[in-house]
C-alpha cells in the first residue's frame, strides 16, 4: 500500500497533503473497509501526523471516510441508494463534460486518450487491478480535463472519491475487458467527432459498472 505515495514539499503543506491523499483515493490505492492509518500515511508522504489528520477530518466531513473500525477512519462501504443515486448524478455530469470535451477537441487530446487506452488495455490483460483503476481514473479525467471547465471538473473529481474505492470489485464477471470495450468505442468516437456515440458509450460504461457493483455488493439483499 501507498507505493504511489511521493513525499510532499513543505509550502502549502496542508492542502498539497489533502490533494495528494484524494489522488490516492480516486486511483483505488485504498479499499472499502480498510482503515487508513495517520502515521503510514504521514511516513509516505514525508510529513508530520498533523496535516494528515486535517486532510482525513475534511474528507470525512464530505462522507469519503469514515469510522470503519472503532475509532480508526477508512472508506465506508456504500449502500444501494447511495450507490444509485452516484449513477444517476455521474450519468449526467460526466455526459455533460463529455459533450464539452467534445467541443474543444484537437490532435493533441485524441493522442493522449490512445496512450491511456493502451495503458489500460495492457494492465487489463496483465490482471493489475491497482494499475488498471489508476489508469480508468486517468483515462476519464484527461477527456473531462478537455471540457475546460474547473468547477465540472471539480464536481466530478468529488464524485470519483467516492465511488473510485469500489471499482476494484469490477474485476469480477470480466469487467474491466467489457468496459475496455467502451473506452476503444469512446476514443474511436472522440477522434472520429461522433459526439452522440461518445456519449452513449459513456453512459454504457458507467451503467454495465454499476449492474456488476449491484450485482456483487447486494445481490443476496435485494432476492430476500
Amino acid at each position: 500500500m501507498l507505493e504511489n505515495a511521493k513525499p510532499i514539499q513543505k509550502d502549502k503543506l496542508h492542502d498539497r497533503v489533502y490533494d495528494q491523499l484524494c489522488t490516492l483515493l480516486r486511483e483505488g490505492e485504498f479499499t472499502p473497509g480498510q482503515a487508513v492509518h495517520v502515521a503510514r500515511i504521514a511516513e509516505a508522504f514525508g510529513v508530520s501526523a498533523m496535516p494528515v489528520r486535517e486532510a482525513l477530518t475534511r474528507l470525512q466531513a464530505i462522507g469519503v471516510v469514515a469510522n470503519v473500525s472503532g475509532r480508526s477512519l477508512g472508506v465506508p462501504s456504500l449502500g444501494y441508494e447511495e450507490l444509485t443515486d452516484l449513477r444517476d448524478v455521474r450519468l449526467e455530469i460526466e455526459a455533460l463534460a463529455v459533450k464539452w470535451a467534445l467541443a474543444n477537441r484537437d490532435d493533441a487530446f485524441v493522442a493522449d486518450l490512445e496512450k491511456l487506452l493502451k495503458r489500460l488495455e495492457a494492465t487489463e490483460r496483465s490482471g493489475d487491478v491497482q494499475g488498471y483503476i489508476k489508469a480508468n481514473y486517468e483515462f476519464h479525467l484527461r477527456i473531462y480535463q478537455q471540457s475546460n471547465s474547473p468547477v465540472l471538473i471539480d464536481i466530478i473529481n468529488t464524485l470519483w472519491l467516492r465511488v473510485s474505492p469500489h471499482l476494484y470489485q469490477l474485476e469480477r464477471e470480466n469487467q474491466y475487458k467489457v468496459s475496455n470495450i467502451h473506452h476503444r468505442k469512446i476514443v474511436r468516437a472522440i477522434r472520429e467527432d461522433d459526439e452522440a456515440t461518445a456519449t452513449q458509450e459513456l453512459v454504457l460504461d458507467i451503467s454495465d459498472a454499476y449492474e456488476v457493483l449491484v450485482r456483487t455488493l447486494f445481490s443476496k439483499s435485494l432476492t430476500r
